[in-house]
């Protein structure tokens, strides 16, 4: 049987908001690349006073960083989030009941048949995963080449197969999908999903094998956090926060998170081999069931019967950027840009709808961060997100305790720096 070393663990700090592990265990599981960072988290959380008896709400999840930091630091948390993928990935990394020789048994089965199942060729060309990606036409496009993805799907068959608890499955096929991104296909980010070179060499198993194992010591880490915080995933629309949360787990006595940002960012193309491999996108239309879960922040998630920009209309700092959007764009011919205001109008609205959401579920004082960030790729026009947000939250009873800078990064459409803040407000 694979035996995993476990180096001694230190002692459990006494301070409830020290950082009780640095090495990313966990989190390093499966990550998105536009999200935040875990100490952020952990800053956060000292700076609020939140400790065990607490519970923090993510209303949008991602991965799952603030639900696991929480997790390390004894805390509860409920963390909800519209795209499949990404309530998959924050259940399996915040699930810390799995047993470490079961899974690495798993492994050795999976290594075992994986051969057997590469000899079958149709049933792999069968599988709903590879429909998905010929039809949609990225295998055209160069997302992943035939031979690796055939070994990733015969990987995907092997766990399919297991005589398993459906949740050490889950936590297989998330390795799985972790490697198909960072080391099977061809996709790079920059930070615009785009497709690289093909990969001249890919060793799947290899670097499958390794995220199993290191998933396995892992969970003999924070396994020996006592106690360890217990963290709920809702799959659904944070517009709608407090219709999903069950009223037990209320009141809040935080939020942390990191909402879309109004820019032309398809968040579900970043995470579409996830959504394939998941089959959770089948077709156009489980696409679309998808992002009309999510807050409106790009021309090609836009619909028709959208009404969210109504909530916004009596805002004078939204319609005087949409008014400006309106002049710049007046010239253009192509589609999109002419969405470029009905975009930010619902983008806004929707966080409106959002935060009379949220304050539902908040205790009186509670502490709110948003990380968000200013946007210029409409043409250049300078969209300051988180002072518009201010703006919202004020007026409906939010007091502002801060707009702080976080970080600044470059925006290769705008070609210039922009900056990310974090919105920190108190319920009243």
């Amino acid at each position: 049987m694979r035996q995993v070393n476990v180096t001694k663990l230190p002692a459990q700090p006494k301070k409830p908001y020290a950082q009780a592990i640095l090495n990313g265990e966990v989190h390093n599981w499966y990550r998105l690349r536009l999200g935040y960072s875990d100490h952020l988290v952990s800053d956060l959380l000292q700076e609020f006073s939140i400790s065990s008896g607490d519970c923090v709400l993510d209303p949008f999840c991602g991965s799952g960083t603030t639900l696991v930091e929480c997790m390390k630091k004894g805390i509860d948390s409920v963390g909800i989030d519209a795209n499949p993928s990404s309530c998959f990935a924050a259940s399996v990394k915040t699930n810390w009941s799995l047993q470490t020789n079961t899974l690495l048994t798993l492994l050795d089965e999976i290594e075992n048949s994986l051969s057997r199942n590469l000899r079958q060729y149709s049933r792999l060309k069968s599988d709903p995963t590879y429909h998905y990606l010929e039809s949609s036409g990225m295998l055209d496009r160069g997302w992943i080449n035939p031979l690796p993805l055939v070994e990733c799907l015969a990987i995907k068959q092997c766990i399919s197969s297991l005589r398993t608890n459906v949740n050490y499955k889950r936590a297989l096929l998330l390795a799985l999908i972790a490697e198909v991104v960072d080391g099977a296909s061809n996709v790079k980010f920059g930070p615009e999903l785009y497709c690289g070179p093909p990969r001249q060499e890919t060793d799947v198993l290899a670097g499958f094998v390794d995220r199993v194992e290191t998933m396995a010591f892992d969970l003999r880490t924070v396994q020996n956090l006592k106690p360890h915080g217990k963290a709920i995933v809702l799959h659904g629309d944070a517009r709608r926060c407090a219709a999903l949360v069950p009223k037990p787990l209320t009141p809040f006595s935080a939020i942390i998170c990191s909402p879309p940002y109004p820019t032309e960012h398809d968040y579900t193309r970043n995470a579409r081999l996830e959504l394939s491999f998941l089959e959770a996108v089948t077709d156009r239309e489980t696409l679309r069931s998808i992002k009309r879960l999510m807050i409106r922040s790009h021309t090609k998630g836009i619909y028709k019967r959208d009404k969210d920009a109504a909530l916004v209309k009596e805002h004078s700092i939204i319609q005087k950027l949409v008014a400006e959007l309106d002049r710049v764009t007046s010239t253009k011919t192509h589609g999109f840009a002419r969405l470029y205001s009905k975009v930010v109008q619902e983008y806004f609205g929707g966080m409106k709808r959002h935060l009379v959401s949220a304050k539902k579920t908040l205790r009186s004082e509670a502490k709110c961060a948003y990380i968000v960030g200013d946007q210029g790729s409409y043409l250049g026009v300078h969209i300051p997100t988180a002072k518009i947000l201010v703006n919202i939250a004020e007026g409906l009873g939010f007091r502002v305790m801060a707009i702080r800078k976080w970080r600044t990064r470059w925006a290769s459409v705008s070609g210039r720096e922009i900056d990310e803040h974090i919105v920190l407000l108190e319920k009243h």
